[in-house]
Order: structure tokens, then C-alpha cells, then sequence
């Protein structure tokens, strides 16, 4: 019976689809239908299937999951999504330095959702994402960390305090000195906003690129294994990888300390 369970689930794309919907509660054929790919008839024929294994029921016009689809899927929910990210950009994630990462963190890095990794053209090496730039000038709250000097940063985020943005940014103490020193006027504008909070930490205390959360994204920068930045960037849009990349935030803001 294990194997027979571990199969039913694993070894049909459409049958892990349909599970996985049915954790967000009941459903209608036509609205499993709709969320799958495929003929009527083969995706029925793996309706089937779920419920002679005893996973799903129907129940009125709905199918739903029944309580030992419920037990297993609490398990296998995070195990899925935590492939579904590894596996979506492997090559990625292979050459990353994730030590940066809190091991309870790491072992939920499924919540990241769907991830795009995003490589920059030689005219854009140094700037942040379009989808970034887009997202703070819409947000209402963000919360940035930068081990970094990204030329971008002191505007846009002088730009945040001016328009009144709910916002935390975390630097390095070079960072904070380049920011100080070049871009005074930027400089200013952010440290005397009362709508501002930033916070320096050393150098050798953060081990990630660059961290944001935005109201509707995640922007995301891990160095390669080397220890070197190849400009490659990572984003999501899911609401876990917001509240996954918030508590990772947090956990940096222990360690700095705050400019008054």
C-alpha cells in the first residue's frame, strides 16, 4: 500500500496537481478541469484513480480530500514545493552559498514559490530588476538588505522617504560609508525621514547579496559558492515567499544597529 500511495501521488503530474488544489478546499470537476491540462477524459481517468485509492471523494457536486489525503498531503505539501523551486532552476540553486540561511528557513525555502532567475544584459549589470524598480514606487512598506553599493540604491530610496514609504534597509558599514560620503544629498534625505529606518551591521556578518520585500515581490541575491557575485538575481511573487524573505530579514536586523 505505501508504494501504491507514494506512486499515485508522484507518478502523474495531473494527479500531484489535482492533490495539491484540493488542500485549498473542495472543488467542482470543471474548476479541476480548468487548473490541469490534458482531454476531459484523461484527466478524469485520474479523478478515478485518486478515489479508488481512497485520497479524494465526492461529495454533492464537489470533490474533496478525504482524511487520509489530508494526512498525507500535510506531508507531502512542503516536500512538493520544496522541489518544485530546487528543480525549477537547478543550476541556480546548485552554485549558490546558502549558508546565509537559518536552517529552519532553509529546510521551508519551498515556500520561495515560483522563482524567477533573472540575468541582467552588460548595459544593466548594476541595476536592480525592472520588476523591483516598478514595485518600490507602488509599495507601501519594503524592507531592503544590501551587502552591495548598488549606484540605483540612494535614489530610489531617497525617492521612498520623500514619498512617505513605510521602510527598513539594512547595509553593510562600507555601504553606509559610500552612501554617506558620495551621495550626501540621498544620504540625508533617508536618514532624517521619519518614515525611514536603517541599520549598519559589519561587513563580515552577512554572508547575501541583497534582500527586498516589496508589497507584491521578492527580490533576492545569493553569491555562488566562490564567494562571487554573477549577477544573477532571484524573484517571486508569492505571498509565502514574502513572509519567508520577511522572517530571514528579521533575523538580520538582530545583529545591526540602528542610525538614529
Amino acid at each position: 500500500m505505501k508504494a501504491e500511495l507514494i506512486s499515485t501521488v508522484f507518478l502523474s503530474e495531473k494527479r500531484k496537481k489535482a492533490l495539491l488544489m484540493l488542500t485549498e478546499g473542495p472543488a467542482t470537476i470543471d474548476e479541476i478541469k480548468n487548473s490541469l491540462t490534458g482531454t476531459a477524459s484523461a484527466i478524469m481517468a485520474q479523478i478515478k484513480i485518486l478515489i479508488e485509492q481512497g485520497l479524494i471523494e465526492q461529495k454533492d457536486e464537489k470533490y474533496q480530500l478525504t482524511h487520509t489525503g489530508k494526512i498525507i498531503l500535510k506531508k507531502i505539501k512542503p516536500l512538493v514545493e520544496t522541489l518544485n523551486v530546487l528543480e525549477g532552476n537547478k543550476g541556480y540553486w546548485d552554485s549558490r552559498d546558502l549558508s546565509a540561511v537559518p536552517e529552519d528557513l532553509l529546510y521551508r525555502i519551498g515556500d520561495l514559490g515560483e522563482v524567477k532567475v533573472l540575468e541582467p544584459d552588460l548595459n544593466h549589470l548594476f541595476e536592480p530588476p525592472k520588476e523591483l524598480s516598478d514595485s518600490l514606487k507602488q509599495s507601501e512598506a519594503v524592507r531592503s538588505l544590501y551587502t552591495y553599493f548598488c549606484p540605483a540604491c540612494p535614489a530610489d530610496y531617497s525617492d521612498l522617504a520623500m514619498r512617505g514609504t513605510e521602510f527598513e534597509l539594512i547595509i553593510t558599514r562600507s555601504v553606509y560609508k559610500r552612501f554617506e560620503d558620495d551621495y550626501r544629498s540621498d544620504y540625508n534625505a533617508i536618514i532624517e525621514a521619519e518614515n525611514s529606518n536603517v541599520y549598519v551591521c559589519e561587513d563580515d556578518i552577512l554572508k547575501i547579496g541583497a534582500l527586498s520585500v516589496t508589497d507584491d515581490l521578492i527580490h533576492i541575491v545569493f553569491f555562488t559558492k566562490e564567494g562571487t557575485w554573477d549577477h544573477k538575481k532571484a524573484i517571486s511573487f508569492d505571498c509565502s515567499a514574502r513572509q519567508w524573505c520577511s522572517e530571514l530579514f528579521e533575523i538580520y536586523k538582530k545583529s545591526a544597529e540602528k542610525i538614529s
